[in-house]
């Protein structure tokens, strides 16, 4: 196998992304993470701020 061959069956670390929502609807990406897990546990950790702005996960598509 090839080195192109095997970076392609890795998996990509920064598949889900976690974003601030202003009050203006404007999304912002805070940071990038490999498991979605990861990034829902962060943007609950932020929610219990009680921060006026809002957080959502998505993931990046190819």
């Amino acid at each position: 196998m090839n080195d192109a061959t095997t970076t392609h069956d890795e998996p990509d670390p920064s598949r889900w992304v976690l974003y601030r929502i202003d009050d203006n609807g404007n999304e912002v990406e805070m940071r990038r993470f490999a498991e979605r897990a990861e990034a829902e546990a962060l943007m609950r950790e932020y929610e219990r701020h009680g921060h006026k702005q809002a957080y959502l996960v998505r993931e990046l598509r190819a």
